[in-house]
């Protein structure tokens, strides 16, 4: 049993040796590289570690009820530790302890939520996710816009956190445990108190993911911070967020009632999020809005009922992180300032043209253009949707996703326009 603790967890006790040892080496006051180093290396290793668990078939319930390894939960934290590593690299110049350590207890509250079995580790490993992402916005900010951003977020993370906790009451008070399969076999009965827990505990998910109408925060959050903690919210703290709630509605059939809600707020928040970004002329407020699409494409997949929802989201999320960090990381290396207004691309690949190309790539996998990996995220999702009947849902779906296409490809446009940096020369 020690060993299965020891090893089963080994990602999990590697980064929380990392926190404390990047405490140890600022309080020696040694380089902040060498920390860096550290975090990177370490989480090369945590990646290997979960590579050879999955390979090898290992599965164990560690704590009954409470923590349990299985495939999804090496493929998902796999996710998480791979967008954290990509993250690291992308933004090795902005690097502190203080970041490194925020880093390794978010990617830790992550790979506790990818192991719950409970609702007791899940709601832990979701506070350790999310708070880590509050103090890395006000790291280093000072007095700026990025603290009111950052008290929203944590203002409307608190009330999920409410609605979430509320939802695991109805679901105790029904099936007197904690324990997620419990749970789920109450969300499929269709009963009122299971449809009422279903519907809180879907709402305080939707809430963290930024789903309409539950986007508030998302905008100006995102839009008050650095354009490289922008990237971390945005893409793995997302992520985590969207597969945990896979970890708990990974194979349920939903009650009709409930289905028809989170087909109802995710197309919605499909569409407003599509049109809204058309409008906006700064990067970061661009991507808020495209990441409450993007929130909205991924939670369109819990209306599947073939089973596919797993492997859709898993796929969906590792392209949608990779994704996000990379643009994140390329328009940084295009205007190292502050200063994102959409107009510093115009133009912007004749004088960076790898940063151009790659951002603009990005701009297009986002937008879902074959053959790049974003069309077949969104692919499996509709593909998915359409296979358990929800044909008409899927059409709208596609609409938004066409809607979208149109301020990708401006900006994309934009890295090679040559009117205004003619201007600018004259």
């Amino acid at each position: 049993m020690a060993t299965d603790l020891w090893y089963g967890l080994l990602p999990e006790h590697l980064l929380l040796g990392t926190l404390l040892g990047l405490m140890a080496l600022e309080m020696c006051k040694v380089s902040a590289a060498l920390g860096h180093t550290l975090v990177r290396l370490v989480l090369v290793t945590a990646g290997s570690v979960l590579v050879r668990q999955y390979t090898q078939g290992y599965a164990i319930d560690l704590l009954p009820g409470e923590i349990r390894i299985d495939s999804f939960a090496l493929l998902a934290k796999l996710v998480i530790v791979g967008g954290g590593l990509v993250w690291a690299f992308a933004f090795a110049a902005q690097a502190t302890f203080k970041s490194g350590m925020l880093l390794c207890s978010s990617l830790l509250g992550a790979c506790v939520m990818m192991d719950s079995a409970g609702f007791i580790p899940l709601v832990l490993g979701i506070e350790m996710l999310s708070l880590p992402a509050f103090a890395l916005m006000v790291h280093g900010a000072g007095a700026s816009p990025a603290s009111e951003g950052a008290f929203k977020y944590l203002l409307l993370s608190s009330i999920a956190s409410a609605l979430l906790m509320f939802g695991i009451a109805f679901s105790y008070g029904a099936t007197g445990t904690m324990a997620i399969d419990a749970f789920a076999q109450l969300a499929a009965d269709g009963s009122a108190q299971g449809v009422a827990a279903t519907v809180l505990i879907v709402s305080g998910f939707f809430f963290k993911s930024a789903v309409f109408p539950f986007h508030g925060w998302a905008p100006d959050a995102y839009s008050a911070v650095r354009v490289h903690v922008t990237g971390f919210p945005a893409s793995i703290v997302k992520g985590a967020v969207i597969l945990g709630l896979v970890r708990i509605l990974s194979t349920v059939s939903l009650s009709s009632a409930t289905v028809g809600i989170i087909a109802t707020l995710t197309l919605i928040s499909i569409l407003y999020g599509n049109t809204t970004a058309i409008r906006q002329t700064t990067f970061k407020r661009m991507l808020a809005y495209s990441s409450i699409a993007h929130a909205g494409y991924m939670m369109f997949a819990f209306v599947d009922s073939t089973g596919g929802r797993v492997s859709d989201l898993l796929w969906y999320v590792a392209i949608y992180a990779l994704t996000v960090i990379v643009a994140c990381a390329s328009f940084r290396s295009l205007h190292p300032g502050e200063d994102d207004d959409l107009q510093v691309l115009d133009g912007a690949f004749q004088s960076r043209p790898v940063a151009a190309l790659i951002f603009g790539l990005a701009m297009l996998t986002l937008s879902g253009l074959p053959p790049l990996p974003g069309f077949f995220a969104k692919l499996f999702v509709f593909r998915s949707a359409i296979a358990s009947g929800y044909l008409g849902p899927a059409i709208v779906a596609f609409v938004g996703s066409f809607i979208g296409v149109i301020f990708y490809l401006s900006l994309f446009y934009r890295l090679f326009a040559t009117q205004r940096s003619e201007e600018k020369v004259a």
